[in-house]
């Protein structure tokens, strides 16, 4: 029993061993890939030239093969609609709709961005926070003050909770930028083909899911202000830590389910194919 009980204590000390090497690592590519304001909205904002020519490619297709298409679909169901005397306005608000986000959708992404970075830069230079620092491997170090198991439990449960903590953190923060820089892309085909009721509503959670992804950053760095003004407190740095990739789901889960809904226009569902 006396073998087993050092077999896994030995264990856990190189899983320890491999925690302090990561975590450092870790925490540096959460702070410049995916909270540097040059990573986390410059790559929306400045994709690059290749970024903008298979944007103008989907652009072009949609303007020439899909949008031609959802105009003559569009077509015969407003001509039913006129048949069975619903108001027309309907139907040429509805035609308005695709021409319209074509036109602007682009504009209005990147705006959305430009102000989401001016709010994020603002707090990302406040107080002259080196963004770097807030982690320290010292503070967690003191934790163990002997080799006793008690100690090296401790330790391993601590740093494991960091561990899951900023994996998750990390694949959040890249998986928004390369999600929003999609959501650009294929705004296009769904603005085009935004004619009648559903294809409205899967442009309107575009929308929906950019302007939440765009804003995501935000919370984070507010929750990483609190982590390092409480840094001498390791317990509650850890809480803040953990509370970094949750507290954005936790807040426009809120804002889905409370009052700010929007409501794509539509031509009556009795008038649809």
């Amino acid at each position: 029993m006396i073998a087993v009980d050092t077999l896994i204590y030995d264990v856990i000390r190189s899983i320890v061993a491999l925690y302090l090497t990561l975590l450092t690592p870790l925490w540096h590519l959460i702070i410049y890939y995916g909270l540097n304001p040059e990573n986390s909205y410059g790559v929306i904002l400045r994709p690059g030239h290749k970024y903008y020519s298979m944007y103008s490619f989907i652009l072009n297709t949609a303007y020439s093969i899909i949008l031609p298409a959802s105009i003559v679909l569009f077509s015969i169901i407003a001509f039913r609609a006129f048949l069975m005397n619903f108001r027309f306005t309907h139907a040429l608000m509805n035609l308005l709709i695709p021409f319209l986000s074509l036109a602007f959708s682009f504009k209005i992404l990147i705006y959305m961005a430009l102000a989401s970075e001016y709010v994020f830069d603002y707090l990302w230079n406040y107080g002259n926070i080196n963004w770097y620092s807030i982690f320290s491997i010292t503070q967690i170090l003191n934790f163990s003050t002997n080799d006793g198991s008690s100690s090296i439990v401790l330790v391993f449960l601590y740093l494991t909770s960091y561990f899951l903590a900023m994996s998750s953190l990390l694949a959040e923060l890249i998986f928004r930028e390369t999600a929003e820089l999609l959501l650009i892309a294929v705004i296009p085909i769904f603005s085009s083909i935004a004619f009648i009721r559903r294809t409205q509503e899967y442009l309107v959670r575009i929308f929906y899911s950019f302007i939440e992804l765009n804003l995501l950053p935000i919370p984070i760095i507010i929750d990483l202000h609190l982590a390092f003004i409480f840094s001498a407190d390791p317990i509650l740095q850890l809480g803040f830590f953990m509370l970094a990739p949750v507290i954005p789901s936790l807040i426009f889960l809120e804002i889905r389910s409370g009052y700010f809904r929007m409501k794509p226009l539509n031509i009556p569902s009795s008038a649809v194919l």
